[in-house]
């Protein structure tokens, strides 16, 4: 498989080196995004590659936006929202990376994701025997736990979802079943039958991580899995991209959908001004929106 903005093989990272791999990925990436202009204020402020890294696991400052994610980052965004081992795993690159594309991850129903996470059950109810799914970009699992759950909750034990990201060390979180819990996590009537508190832990039940399967992939080069697939689920990534970047990311994931199956986005992509290419691009290849309160688009038969 290709990747877009392969880390390995870079040799040691050093300040102009990573500056590079900053200016290279953000060719991809909405040209006025504070992802990037946060970081390369990091990069400006730091003396060396090791001081740079220490930036981005500040304490204080991880704490500080773990409270609130719409604080300003000063580097501690990638790592907030991972635990010490993943992290750890990390070569600076992929560090680099996960400031510029966040590893934000909740499960679906808590905050902006809660309307869409109630009409998982019927759209998932739609669905041929097996249900199969793929979560794009799946971060350390909570997504594709989520439609499990979702499935399980209304009776429908032969969902089987696939978790695809572009970082490894993501999928190897998700494949543990063990997550860095956030206090909307438990926010679901009965969700203890299906996460277990462990020291400050969340463990995923057997009957929903048994579901899940993990695997690297990139939407930007296509190398996703063939499908087709009657629910994609694509929250957190196409937002992030722009132009032609945008266009590719949306066909390589949209191509993945079965006839009259679903795709599902997040709120950005279904209102947000910047986002206007994605909605024409619906309308263009006759995809429809499903529910007026949703972000669920049906593909043409």
């Amino acid at each position: 498989m290709s990747f877009r903005w392969e880390t390995s093989g870079r040799g040691p990272a050093t300040l102009e080196s990573i500056r590079a791999f900053v200016a290279e990925v953000s060719q991809d990436l909405d040209p006025g995004s504070r992802y990037i202009r946060e970081l390369l204020g990091v990069l400006e402020a730091s003396s060396s590659a090791g001081d740079y890294l220490s930036r981005l696991e500040d304490p204080e400052r991880i704490e500080v936006f773990q409270k609130d994610g719409a604080a300003a980052s000063q580097g501690e965004r990638g790592r907030s929202w991972v635990d010490s081992e993943t992290w750890g795993g990390m070569d600076a690159y992929e560090r680099t990376l996960s400031n510029l594309l966040s590893g934000e991850t909740r499960m679906m129903w808590a905050a902006e994701g809660a309307r869409n996470f109630e009409l998982l059950a019927e759209v998932l109810a739609e669905l041929h025997s097996p249900r199969r799914v793929l979560s794009i970009p799946c971060s350390t699992g909570k997504e594709p736990f989520s439609i499990v759950i979702a499935g399980l909750r209304a009776g429908l034990s032969d969902v089987e979802v696939i978790g695809v990201d572009r970082q490894q060390d993501y999928l190897r979180k998700a494949e543990s079943g063990s997550l860095v819990p956030h206090w909307r996590d438990l926010e679901l009537e009965g969700v203890e039958t299906y996460l277990e508190e462990r020291a400050g832990r969340l463990q995923v039940a057997e009957e929903v991580s048994s579901r899940c399967s993990f695997q690297q992939g990139d939407v930007l080069t296509g190398a996703l899995p063939s499908g087709p697939f009657g629910l994609v689920s694509c929250r957190n990534l196409l937002g992030y991209f722009r132009g032609e970047s945008l266009e590719t990311a949306w066909r390589s994931v949209s191509s993945r959908v079965a006839r009259g199956g679903q795709l599902l986005v997040d709120p950005f992509v279904s209102a947000g001004p910047e986002m206007q290419l994605v909605r024409d691009l619906f309308a263009k290849e006759g995809w429809t929106r499903t529910y007026s309160d949703g972000d669920f688009y049906r593909a043409p038969e």
